[in-house]
């Protein structure tokens, strides 16, 4: 699965950087909760899945964080028929 993004905001960041309690994991964590996308821009985390993704590695949380942020959308365009 791949895995998108839309760029950060600096709230975003900063909201980020307050509900992370200093942890690269949660970071890492929050972050895909908050920004990561399926190609058609669905969310793919939700509050929900915090608990699932505590228990990945570290470092596989980074590559996932990594591989959104390789992979952003940019600003998606609505066309209305």
């Amino acid at each position: 699965m791949k895995i998108y993004s839309k760029p950060l905001t600096l709230y975003e960041i900063d909201l980020l950087h307050y509900s992370s309690n200093n942890s690269d994991k949660e970071y890492f964590i929050d972050a895909l909760i908050l920004k990561a996308l399926d190609k058609d821009a669905n969310k793919l985390f939700s509050s929900e899945d915090k608990k699932t993704l505590l228990t990945k590695d570290k470092s596989e949380l980074e590559r996932m964080y990594l591989e959104m942020f390789e992979n952003e959308l940019g600003s998606l365009k609505i066309i209305s028929s």
